[in-house]
């Protein structure tokens, strides 16, 4: 199966006071290392941002087609412009996601499923989550709206949760921490 990768690295990074895809840990950006996380699973990589800011080496850069709508806003263009029906969404502020996470959601993504979504207790984590281009339309309908939350728009597709805990059956227990403020570099 052919999968696009998606790296959202728009957003304000305003608690971190500088852009977040841009800085370092263990020598490498995040930006890169969400790159280097999806190049295994996805024969196309694309990367939400900004053209002039970002010049990864093994990712396409894409400007927001609807700048200041968030993740949705990203995801839609993304999922718009993929060459693959199938897409593997990753923040980049979310540097501990594991491989094992990914061969996990795109294991799932069968049938007329439009997403997968992992979900540990009531938190559900829609951007480090596969999407299906099926889901597009109805994305577009809460884009119209200002219905921004990717949870709102998880209800109106077919979506798959895929229940785990970080820290037990293997999972790593910071598997979902992201990096908002400088205090959790």
């Amino acid at each position: 199966r052919q999968w696009t990768g998606l790296v959202l690295a728009g957003g304000q990074s305003s608690r971190m006071g500088r852009d977040k895809a841009l800085i370092e840990l263990d020598g490498i950006t995040l930006l890169d290392r969400a790159i280097e996380l999806l190049r295994p699973h996805a024969k196309e990589i694309l990367v939400i941002g900004d053209p002039e800011k970002y010049t990864p080496e093994h990712a396409t850069v894409l400007p927001d087609d609807l700048p200041g709508k968030g993740p949705l806003g990203g995801l839609v263009t993304a999922l718009k412009h993929a060459r693959y029906v199938r897409i593997l969404v990753l923040a980049c502020d979310l540097p501990n996601i594991s491989d094992r996470l990914l061969i996990h959601l795109k294991k799932d993504m069968v049938g007329d499923v439009d997403a997968v979504v992992p979900r540990h207790g009531e938190f559900i984590e829609p951007l480090a989550a596969a999407y299906h281009r099926h889901a597009m339309d109805l994305f577009n309908r809460n884009l119209a709206v200002d219905r921004l939350k990717l949870s709102d728009a998880l209800g109106r597709v077919n979506a798959r949760y895929l229940d785990l805990v970080p820290g037990e059956e293997g999972w790593p227990a910071e598997l979902f921490k992201n990096m908002n403020a400088p205090a959790d570099l």
